[in-house]
């Protein structure tokens, strides 16, 4: 599994993001303590609301998404629960049972993935710490995935050995990866800004003196230990060559062909399982008329 976590201050945000694929039927709440799960502004505010009871804490949002290899589909599939006892057993171990949370598991994309929106703020009122929260989120997915025998993570030792790295190395790793993931479900640049967005990541459109675009530069905010906030930011060009603004482009449309393609093939397959409907029930129709007609013989 492949976990990442972010701490945010929008609760608005991250819920809407969450709660619109409930919304548009991709997606279900498996999982939830402490908010209303049914209606996204009535769990905003009380995620809010007990967000209030520690005022000085001014990122109170965590926002983790977990993703399965796609080894596991047949097991996900077999058992229902699956999947909940994952994320049940994540929220223990990060401590985040203490307080608020909802989990939704999202079904646009094709591996199995669930998020886990939860209050730093705990329900006595003391901060859930974040300290260290890679290295414990990568530590307890390791162990869930011997409880439950499923396939390990292949870039656990590449993503651990980013520690060793200088902070502005290993933040232009992460906002590449992040980049990467991001544009690989969007189809629009909006759906893009908007994702990198959830993950603290800002898309900003470079012009020239014409105001022509000719690029894009990615920017990350971090919060240090003392409190204040460093701003880094990367040229997507200077990421990766592929992350220029024509090969983002290409990107963005390819992914919406496949989109546009992909609700077809679910169109016809509808359409496909209707008309077998129809087809057993005028058979079944039919077989009915003709005892009727034996009978009145």
């Amino acid at each position: 599994m492949i976990g990442k976590t972010s701490i945010g201050r929008s609760f608005k945000g991250c819920c809407a993001y969450n709660m619109e694929k409930v919304e548009r039927g991709k997606g279900e709440v498996i999982l939830s303590q402490g908010v209303r799960d049914y209606e996204r502004g009535a769990m905003v505010a009380d995620f809010v609301r007990q967000a209030q009871m520690n005022p000085d804490l001014s990122r109170s949002v965590w926002h983790t998404a977990v993703s399965f290899d796609p080894k596991d589909e047949a097991r996900l599939g077999a058992d229902p629960q699956l999947m909940q006892k994952v994320a049940s057993d994540y929220l223990k171990g990060m401590g985040l049972d203490q307080s608020q949370y909802v989990v939704i598991r999202h079904r646009d994309t094709a591996h199995a993935h669930f998020h886990i929106v939860a209050n730093r703020v705990a329900n006595d009122g003391q901060t859930i710490s974040d300290s260290h929260n890679f290295s414990r989120s990568e530590t307890l997915l390791r162990q869930i995935e011997q409880r439950y025998q499923l396939t390990p993570m292949q870039e656990q030792a590449q993503r651990m050995s980013l520690e060793n790295l200088p902070d502005r190395d290993r933040s232009r790793i992460e906002i590449r990866d992040q980049v990467r993931e991001s544009l690989s479900r969007s189809a629009t640049g909006q759906e893009l800004e908007e994702d990198l967005a959830r993950h603290q990541i800002t898309m900003i459109v470079n012009q020239d003196k014409a105001g022509q675009s000719r690029g894009y530069t990615f920017e990350q905010v971090k919060a240090q230990e003392n409190g204040e906030e460093t701003r880094i930011a990367f040229k997507g060009s200077k990421l990766h060559q592929n992350l220029g603004m024509s090969q983002i482009q290409e990107q963005l449309d390819l992914n919406a062909q496949l989109r546009q393609k992909h609700a077809i093939e679910i169109d016809r397959e509808k359409e496909r399982v209707k008309a077998q409907e129809e087809e057993k029930s005028r058979q079944i129709e039919d077989k009915s008329l003709k005892r009727g007609y034996g009978r009145s013989m």
